[in-house]
């Protein structure tokens, strides 16, 4: 029994990382949802005032915001949602939005 007990620890202890992991991974696609939509509605906004807009420098901004907010280093938070594929997936699925707004 005492071997059983040795073997559960671990187990468990990958299953609480597992859940962690998953939650920082549904956290950043709700983020990512979130700066795609939010650059969605400013930019055909802007479009409709025919004022240009730049879908990466406004996620990059929101992401700076959020981060003041939280007294979080910029520069190290922009890259590690760059390294992480954050800042591009946002921009492309605002991008495309907008895209099919205009055909």
């Amino acid at each position: 029994m005492q071997g059983s007990e040795e073997t559960e620890q671990p187990l468990h202890a990958l299953r609480a990382q597992q859940e962690r992991d998953l939650a920082v991974s549904y956290a950043l696609v709700s983020m990512e949802f979130a700066l795609a939509h939010e650059a969605f509605h400013v930019g055909s906004t802007l479009r409709e005032a025919g004022i240009g807009f730049d879908p990466l420098t406004f996620v990059a901004l929101r992401i700076l915001e959020a981060g003041a907010d939280e007294s979080v280093d910029p520069s190290d938070l922009l890259s590690a949602l760059a390294d992480c594929g954050t800042l591009e997936r946002s921009v492309e699925m605002a991008e495309d939005w907008l895209d099919e707004e205009a055909a």
